[in-house]
């Protein structure tokens, strides 16, 4: 069994837990919205932030970071709020990091991308950022302190950067919590909502959380993440593709040539996150959904994958529409030969 402090440290965990506070979940469940409450909704996932236009604070940005083009960001979360105008964005990270990590060079080119977000945005007038970084409780404190330092940094530099705030996972007996160890450091309406620890999660007991994910799996982790979490939320993952495929099939109305929209799926089988991402990361998930159910329909001569992430499926007749109800039924997304495990060990390039 996964510990928890593997668990709070896992990024797709971390993920799930701010949708839960943004998002809360589409049916009753154990979860408090605290971030919603305050006011917070979801903007994007992994949104590209350019690096700053003016062409002194570009060159002093470059000399920091060591690189002749700083590339730009792509934070984990986009927030906005309902009223404040600042944006925060949010950069996930496993454990804290010193001012001399490899993480150093990400960290300055965020905070000084956030200070104005107005490009990234296409808008005209200048619109504010402020820079959270999420990691395990046991290191926000030490973290802040390095954001701090970096800021300094950069000023140093005259390079205008975005305030930045430290939140932290943590978990006791009654459930996961969201804290900070400076909640005055955090944007106006966040401050009130963390201002002591919230509990996002309500523990149930021994209960296995991977259900209650918005988005089990992530495409590019394969090496990173727990080997036994990267396990479970693929079967989680697979078993949602396989599920909504069934509903589709299930409802076609034969003769009729069945178009299975990928995204169209994907979107249900995340509770509409899928949509939040941009059109790199949502084309690595097509590409798993994709070959998730040509496995299934293997022996299915009437399914074809086609472009634009469709899988046609011709049902001419009822009796091929029992057939593939039969082949996703019968495919088991624990069984590595069902999802995308072997994939995976053979084409580890499908997923860079």
């Amino acid at each position: 069994m996964t510990s928890e402090a593997t668990l709070l440290s896992d990024q797709v965990f971390q993920l799930n837990t701010f949708l839960w506070a943004l998002k809360g979940l589409p049916e009753d469940g154990p979860v408090e919205p605290v971030l919603q409450r305050a006011g917070y909704y979801l903007a994007s996932i992994e949104r590209r932030v350019l690096p700053p236009k003016d062409r002194a604070v570009a060159t002093a940005l470059a000399q920091l970071t060591d690189s002749k083009h700083p590339s730009p960001c792509h934070p984990d979360l986009w927030l906005k709020h309902d009223q404040d105008p600042v944006q925060p964005v949010v950069e996930l990270k496993s454990h804290g990091f010193s001012a001399a990590s490899s993480n150093r060079k990400q960290a300055l080119k965020l905070m000084a991308s956030a200070f104005d977000l107005s490009a990234s945005l296409a808008e005209s007038s200048e619109r504010r950022g402020h820079v959270v970084f999420a990691t395990v409780e046991p290191d926000a404190a030490q973290l802040a302190s390095t954001l701090k330092q970096l800021v300094s940094e950069l000023g140093a530099a005259n390079v205008p950067a975005a305030p930045t705030a430290v939140v932290g996972f943590s978990a006791d007996e009654d459930g996961v919590m969201l804290s900070s160890p400076s909640p005055a450091d955090l944007p106006a309406p966040a401050r009130q909502a963390l201002a002591s620890p919230a509990t996002v999660l309500h523990r149930d007991g021994e209960n296995d959380l991977r259900p209650l994910y918005f988005v089990p799996w992530l495409p590019g982790n394969e090496t990173s993440q727990d080997p036994e979490l990267q396990s479970d939320g693929l079967s989680e993952f697979t078993a949602r593709v396989l599920v909504h495929a069934l509903a589709d099939v299930g409802q076609a109305s034969p003769p009729e040539d069945l178009q299975i929209s990928c995204a169209d799926l994907l979107s249900r089988a995340t509770f509409g996150v899928y949509d939040y991402w941009g059109p790199r990361v949502k084309a690595q998930f097509n590409q798993a959904a994709t070959q998730i159910l040509m496995k299934a329909l293997k022996p299915i001569k009437e399914a074809r994958r086609v472009n634009g992430g469709f899988i046609s499926v011709d049902l001419r007749s009822i009796e091929v529409q029992d057939a593939v109800i039969d082949r996703l039924r019968q495919a088991d997304p624990a069984d590595p030969a069902s999802n995308l495990e072997t994939a995976i060990d053979a084409h580890p390039s499908l997923f860079c």
